[in-house]
């Protein structure tokens, strides 16, 4: 049943996000939101895969201080999840747990990015659109209608900096993202259950979540239901 199964992680924002592609748009912005070509914002899949397995250890180290027995189970699923490696073998101090350990991850997932149905009903009215001579819209109103425009304070080691504002591309709050994710072998109920709660405890994601960015409520779908 589990190999026929469509698994895929919806993330809502419940608050502006920075998708930040570490690129700059002379005289607008000094961080701009990372897009495709058609003008479409997402979040990088490794990124978010990051993001997940910090979260992972988050909640293995919660249940290691209530529920230990459980704690060694949930780090199993974490292993098979994402894979661990020796400087995080030794920086969580679980030499004597992980055994033979797998430094490979056991999913793999898309960019997060907004639903299908959506990205293919403007690409096409793009494409139908040049075809016939005319544009009534373009990849940056794309952009635009996605993001906002912020100014903020740059700091140095906590400080600001004199005179120093930055402007930066904010993913706007409401939009929903989607990461479709595929299992390397089929994936037990244990591990399901796991990832799901790993997946539902997530509340933030990209950078600036300090400055009260990138609160996000997500959950795991199975052929588009929720879990």
């Amino acid at each position: 049943m589990h190999n026929l199964s469509t698994y895929q992680i919806q993330v809502r924002l419940q608050s502006e996000a920075i998708f930040a592609s570490g690129e700059k748009e002379r005289n607008l912005v000094h961080s701009k939101a990372l897009t495709d070509p058609y003008g479409f914002v997402y979040f990088h899949a490794k990124s978010f895969k990051g993001q997940l397995k910090k979260q992972a250890f988050w909640l293995w180290k919660q249940y290691k201080k209530v529920n230990p027995q459980r704690a060694d189970s949930f780090l199993h699923s974490l292993i098979t999840l994402f894979g661990i490696n020796k400087q995080e073998i030794k920086a969580y101090q679980i030499e004597n747990k992980v055994g033979r350990f797998k430094e490979n991850s056991g999913i793999a997932l898309t960019n997060l990015e907004l639903a299908e149905s959506i990205r293919n009903y403007f690409i096409n009215l793009m494409v139908e659109e040049v075809e016939e001579g005319y544009i009534h819209f373009s990849a940056s109103d794309l952009v635009e209608a996605q993001t906002n425009i912020r100014t903020q304070i740059e700091l140095e080691n906590g400080t600001a900096k004199d005179k120093r504002l930055i402007t930066i591309q904010t993913v706007k709050e409401g939009l929903i993202f989607y990461s479709t994710v595929t299992f390397l072998e089929p994936p037990t109920e244990n591990l399901l259950s796991d990832l799901k709660q790993i997946v539902n405890s997530l509340s933030r994601i990209g950078a600036g979540i300090h400055r009260g960015r990138g609160e996000v409520e997500a959950c795991l779908l199975c052929n588009g239901k929720e879990m």
